[in-house]
């Protein structure tokens, strides 16, 4: 029976796949589950859906330019929303599934490319399973992510992000550095400011460093500077930015509030235990073999310089420009996930250039106890906690339904002048804002203009 039995180091990253995608597994079905409920959000999804059907994606997106936002490739995310081509909510489900299973793929082709293995290798799958699953578990702003389609191009901006440093670290055909990497950066540039102000600190200090260092600019750098160039100059000078930067106050005391933000955040990010033990685990393992690795600590601690400077001038638009009532979770998440990718390349680093390193009889039980630490952290998630109780008692089904209801009533209703019931049962995770009964309220406005209705409110009780 031993002959037909696997070798004990091939069950040791088994056990640790299985567990991983127990980890991964619990919170992917509840999403996936939630999503089936998942409909439009009252809050901007009606107003991109008529100004798309009014005027096009493209011509949308335009408009939303030249009146709002200067991110281009996000006002086109925006204006794709399922609506635009059916008035069927069902559509809706398949956002959150695309988002999720684009997230999985772009993680098994990053871990593909560190560990320079198969995709199907253990470690590979487990990793990425892993390290999705912390986002989920972990980020404030997951229902904005991954429920609300007028939010989902914040999660795909991170996507664009760890795509383009892969396949800028990683692949070296002349098709893709030529071509696909500056089109993703281009993508990345116009996908949200946040993405933007971040990358472009991080990125061009590390391109800056690199041309002084070799004392000169390689061909593919003027490609890509380029086309980075461009992509922020059509971001800032979108006419859209100054309708939207309502908030006016001073240099300096914008400067100290975004400091103040800055230092609050990182302090609750800490806080967070899956921050640490994914941490601990890279500093502890690395990718499974020490590699020479050239990093001096002056250069370590500049690289730790320039990820502190993207995180700080990503809260400047906010402190300087937009007046929002505190900071959207959807942003803190965008935060979060940099903050937990910086941090991770730092601790690779460490690990590189630590002269000590765990004994192999040990490291399996050390590996097993970090992700035995892990599992407990589902039970600490608020966003698996609410739809587990949505999805277990029906909340979430029979919203969805009342939801379908009273819109496909509308729908159907011959008068120009509508007033729609309110949903009796209250979901605590899928959208909560009513409808006003001021018909002239923009969310009201924006349903009636879908709906091609003169007035549309929420009826008196």
């Amino acid at each position: 029976m031993s002959k037909t039995m696997p070798p004990q180091s091939n069950i040791k990253p088994l056990v640790l796949l299985l567990l991983g995608f127990f980890f991964w597994g619990m919170m992917a079905y509840l999403m996936g589950s939630m999503a089936i409920a998942n409909g439009p959000n009252i809050t901007d999804d009606f107003c991109f859906a008529w100004v798309g059907k009014e005027y096009g994606v493209f011509g949308g997106a335009y408009q939303y330019y030249i009146g709002w936002s200067g991110r281009y490739f996000g006002n086109v995310m925006l204006h794709l929303n399922p609506l635009i081509f059916s008035p069927d909510f069902g559509y809706f489900k398949w956002g959150t599934w695309i988002v999720m299973g684009l997230g999985l793929a772009n993680a098994l082709f990053l871990f593909k490319n560190i560990f320079q293995k198969p995709w199907w290798n253990a470690t590979v799958i487990w990793s990425a399973l892993v390290f999705q699953a912390i986002g989920w578990y972990t980020i404030p702003g997951f229902y904005e992510w991954y429920f609300w389609f007028s939010g989902l191009f914040y999660a795909l901006s991170f996507q664009l992000v760890i795509l383009f440093f892969n396949l800028y670290y990683f692949e070296k055909g002349v098709w893709i550095r030529y071509f696909i990497l500056p089109l993703v950066l281009f993508l990345l540039i116009g996908s949200s400011e946040i993405t933007m102000i971040f990358f472009s600190a991080v990125f061009g200090c590390i391109q800056l460093y690199r041309i002084i260092k070799n004392k000169r600019i390689e061909a593919e750098l003027w490609v890509l500077g380029i086309v980075g160039v461009l992509g922020l100059a059509i971001v800032f000078l979108a006419p859209g930015n100054a309708i939207r930067a309502t908030k006016h106050i001073a240099l300096v005391d914008g400067l100290l509030e975004a400091a103040k933000s800055a230092i609050h955040q990182l302090y609750l990010f800490l806080k967070e235990p899956l921050f640490w033990l994914m941490n601990i685990w890279i500093l502890l393992f690395g990718t499974g073999k020490k590699q020479a690795y050239t990093l001096s600590w002056p250069l370590f601690f500049g690289i730790l310089g320039i990820l502190t400077l993207g995180y700080y001038l990503s809260f400047l638009p906010i402190s300087l420009a937009l007046d929002e009532t505190g900071i959207p979770n959807r942003t803190l998440s965008l935060l979060f996930m940099y903050l937990l990718l910086g941090s991770s390349y730092l601790s690779f680093v460490l690990h590189q250039k630590l002269t000590w390193s765990i004994p192999e009889k040990a490291q399996f039980p050390v590996q097993l106890l970090i992700m035995l630490l892990i599992l407990p952290n589902m039970h600490f998630s608020k966003s698996a906690h609410l739809m587990a109780t949505e999805i277990s008692s029906g909340t979430a089904f029979q919203f969805a339904k009342e939801q379908k209801a009273r819109f496909e009533a509308l729908q159907h209703n011959p008068a120009d002048q509508v007033e729609i019931p309110a949903i009796q049962t209250k979901s605590a995770f899928l959208f909560n804002e009513e409808i006003s009964t001021d018909s002239s309220h923009l969310w009201c406005k924006c349903i009636a203009k879908y709906y091609g209705k003169k007035q549309v409110r929420l009826k008196n009780n």
